[in-house]
């Protein structure tokens, strides 16, 4: 399955999951109604018969069968959704909440510890190979076990938690496994299903809350004491209401047990996948299976210690917890099961620990000497192919690699980085210096006048150690090679992403004046402030969207007619550049639009436009787009660039276009 059909799948699997914990629910109300119905019955009977003593009656003994029905369900649809969008609104900041709740801290992205450092270096590898946003990567530093997870509604607050045990006992190869096999899950759309999971299973869980709070609340009140001293006088009630809390309390659970059945049964399925693809994405299974096999022979295993690591045990890479009930209730399959899908030929055994623990020592004292390096630390075992395919990649086109990743391009998103001046990619690394790398980007490469007032503009505003690294940043920022830029800019993401909102508000504000200072908008400046807006100030929750093509018409006929004339020389090369994009839609019948036309505002708000779409028009919308840049059989890095932030604006994540390698 390629990224459209995974994003679909997972769209629809969210949609079976609505289903069975609609099921759940009414399994419930079932329930809870039926205690109801007996605790009704019991107080009819009861006051039919004081009435008969002459004390009162509430007159014939019929219930309103129909009415308690209709209380019970509205009452508990109320509890669990209440509880299921409190917990969703807890979420909605992306996945940073869940590492928080584990004890996670943010990795700076300027640390110098060696641990930190190798795996913001994997990350930041695999983000730029996959088009992705680079993730914040949370720490877990109380957590010994080798553990790691993904968390988020989508790419754009995605974030990566590890434990310390993970960096720590793991060689590189083996940490780019478990770091590949996170990616799968942020690739493929499993992030948003396990929030929505968590969100739903505490709903449920609010019930057995509730049944709590009641039967508490009938204890230490004394209810059992005046019931025993007037037991004719709503001693029944008493009982009554204290079964019904214990009925709930009970319920409760037993609703949770079966939303942790379908979680785990779930959450199996998705880790075999996840497994596979790290394979796939790193062509080095010895990684993967390493990891797995460094569980095994750990006495920390993968269990977490974090008491919220059973709510969030469905995200992680290895078992976070316990299994009972002979596995029904486990999150991952048997690590054996899962090591032999990928090394067939595995005997079985484990590293002794002494090994691991001498490897850890050996690890940490040839870190030592790269502690302060930014990307040159322990490189992956396979040899680098970062200019070239693998046998099996060569036919494939970027369009066909959209939300994957491939071993080529991890070696190329290597060499961009190792190619990087360092002075920008340590810049970069800094909440001030990557403020000052956007703007050194952004300033006039051709016009020294109008870069002399750019600079102008930032020195007025007093913007202090931003401004001053910009000047020094200038020349190596215009020397830098065009396919270099975006990535660069994914490196700065994570640190302007820690800007507070007024502060980030403000840094828009100068990097529009910038922009502006020239009078004009080139397609380069465009690129730039769609893909840094649309990943800082308009995150996307998620999930795709539920428009189909044909609503987008005028948009997509926009979109195209700006791409059709990127790299065309002449009017005719952009009218034969357009048919050919017009070809993969013709139900829409589009049309080229004058040049005139089309604005960058105009076209801003196109691809805003476009952003709704389902997953199965977003394929044939891009599709149209890459046959746009690729008509004349050339694609430029400039056409490059704005093809990716044009798709990314969609939601969805481009890998680096490959030298030598066709766009569709």
């Amino acid at each position: 399955m390629d990224f459209f059909d995974h994003q679909d799948v997972a769209r629809k699997k969210t949609g079976r999951l609505v289903l069975l914990m609609f099921l759940a629910v009414v399994s419930i109300i079932a329930l809870i109604y039926g205690v109801v119905l007996i605790a009704a019955i019991q107080l009819q009977g009861q006051s039919v018969s004081s009435g008969a003593n002459g004390v009162h009656s509430f007159g014939t003994p019929d219930l309103p069968y129909l009415t308690l029905l209709g209380a019970t369900a509205v009452g508990v649809l109320v509890v669990v959704g209440s509880g299921s969008l409190f917990k969703t609104s807890q979420l909605s900041a992306g996945g940073r909440v869940v590492a928080e709740s584990m004890g996670g801290r943010v990795i700076e992205t300027d640390t110098t510890d060696p641990d930190e450092r190798r795996v913001l270096n994997v990350v930041h590898e695999m983000a730029i190979a996959s088009g992705a946003p680079v993730p914040a990567v949370y720490i877990m530093d109380q957590e010994n076990a080798i553990n790691a997870f993904a968390a988020g509604w989508s790419l754009d607050d995605a974030v990566i938690g590890v434990t310390r045990g993970c960096v720590q006992q793991l060689t590189r190869d083996e940490l780019q496994g478990v770091i590949a096999h996170e990616f799968s899950h942020i690739l493929n759309g499993d992030m948003r299903i396990n929030l929505r999971l968590v969100g739903v299973i505490f709903g449920i869980l609010v019930i057995s809350v509730i049944g709590g709070v009641v039967m508490r609340s009938i204890f230490y009140s004394g209810g059992t004491r005046r019931r025993s001293s007037n037991n004719k006088d709503g001693g029944g009630a008493v009982i009554a209401i204290f079964l019904l809390g214990l009925a709930m309390y009970i319920i409760g659970y037993v609703g949770v047990f079966f939303g942790r059945l379908i979680q785990a049964a779930i959450s199996r399925q998705r880790e075999f996948l996840a497994d596979a693809s790290a394979v796939q994405f790193t062509r080095n299974p010895d990684g993967i299976a390493g990891a797995l096999k460094r569980i095994g022979g750990y006495s920390a295993g993968s269990k977490m210690q974090s008491a919220h690591a059973i709510e969030h045990s469905h995200m992680f890479f290895g078992s976070a917890v316990t299994s009972y009930l002979g596995g029904a209730l486990a999150t991952h399959p048997p690590l054996p099961e899962r090591i032999r899908r990928i090394d067939p030929s595995w005997e079985g055994g484990y590293p002794e620990e002494r090994h691991i623990a001498q490897h850890c020592e050996s690890l940490a004292a040839g870190a030592a000497g790269f502690a302060g390096a930014s990307v040159a630390d322990e490189k992956p075992s396979q040899p680098s192919a970062a200019m070239g395919f693998s046998p099996s990649e060569g036919t494939a086109s970027a369009f066909e690699q959209i939300g994957a990743l491939t071993p080529s391009h991890i070696h190329h998103a290597q060499h961009l980085i190792d190619a990087m001046p360092n002075v920008l990619r340590s810049a970069a690394q800094t909440s001030t210096g990557a403020q000052a790398v956007i703007f050194a980007l952004l300033l006039d490469r051709k016009d020294g006048g109008t870069r002399a007032n750019q600079l102008a503009y930032l020195d007025a505003k007093s913007l202090g150690p931003v401004a001053a690294l910009t000047h020094r940043l200038a020349e190596p920022a215009g020397e830098l090679k065009t396919e270099m830029r975006l990535p660069l800019v994914d490196l700065a993401l994570p640190a302007l992403s820690r800007l507070q909102p007024q502060a980030l508000e403000q840094w828009f504000v100068h990097l529009d004046a910038l922009v502006a200072a020239d009078q004009r908008l080139d397609l380069f400046e465009w690129a730039l402030r769609q893909v840094v807006w649309r990943h800082l100030a308009a995150p996307s929750r998620g999930g795709g969207g539920k428009k189909k093509l044909a609503s987008g018409r005028n948009a997509l006929s926009v979109v195209l007619s700006v791409l059709s004339r990127v790299g065309a020389g002449n009017a005719r090369d952009a009218s034969r550049a357009f048919e050919a994009a017009a070809e993969h839609v013709p139900q829409l019948g589009l049309e080229l639009l004058p040049s005139e036309s089309v604005s960058m505002s105009r076209l801003t708000e196109a691809v805003d436009e476009l952003s709704g779409l389902e997953p199965k028009s977003q394929r044939l919308a891009i599709e149209a787009c890459a046959s746009a840049i690729a008509s004349d059989r050339q694609v430029t890095a400039r056409e490059s660039e704005l093809f990716r932030a044009v798709v990314e604006t969609l939601g969805v994540p481009v890998p680096p276009l490959l030298p030598g390698q066709k766009l569709i």
